[in-house]
């Protein structure tokens, strides 16, 4: 399985007084792996509204395994599951990345829109030749 990954260390701020990282930060480095991804294949909020397109997140989950805490170095990946529909389904996983251990694990769905909010259900144009890249990075079989 193929994933895109990056690296952050949790910060003094990110805990609560407990010393474990509060549960809403997962999502924020979700979504730090998220925007690595969608960079790579030119589809950052700015480049779909240029597109004509938003991608709201309409889904997030999050199973916690074990805490993070204060100046751990984690490492965060993300990889793209088999679309369907004309959504983006993203799975992530958070490891200590001094031992490699699986801390958080979860995934995000976004569903496609026009601007104006309505629904799409098939890619086309610009928008499909990107999506049908990241795809093919993540599925080379295909």
């Amino acid at each position: 399985m193929r994933w895109v990954e990056t690296t952050t260390t949790v910060r003094f701020n990110e805990v609560d007084q407990w010393g474990i990282t509060w549960y809403g930060h997962y999502f924020a480095w979700f979504e730090l792996a998220r925007m690595k991804v969608l960079e790579q294949f030119s589809l950052l909020p700015e480049d779909f509204t240029r597109l004509g397109f938003i991608a709201p997140v309409v889904s997030a989950q999050c199973e916690f395994k074990k805490p993070a805490r204060t100046n751990d170095t984690i490492r965060i990946r993300a990889h793209l599951l088999k679309p369907q529909t004309a959504s983006l389904t993203f799975r992530f996983e958070i490891l200590l990345q001094n031992d490699g251990s699986l801390i958080a694990q979860g995934q995000t769905v976004q569903v496609l829109q026009r601007l104006d909010g309505t629904m799409i259900y098939k890619l086309s144009g610009t928008l499909e030749e990107r999506v049908e890249s990241m795809i093919q990075y993540f599925w080379p079989d295909s």
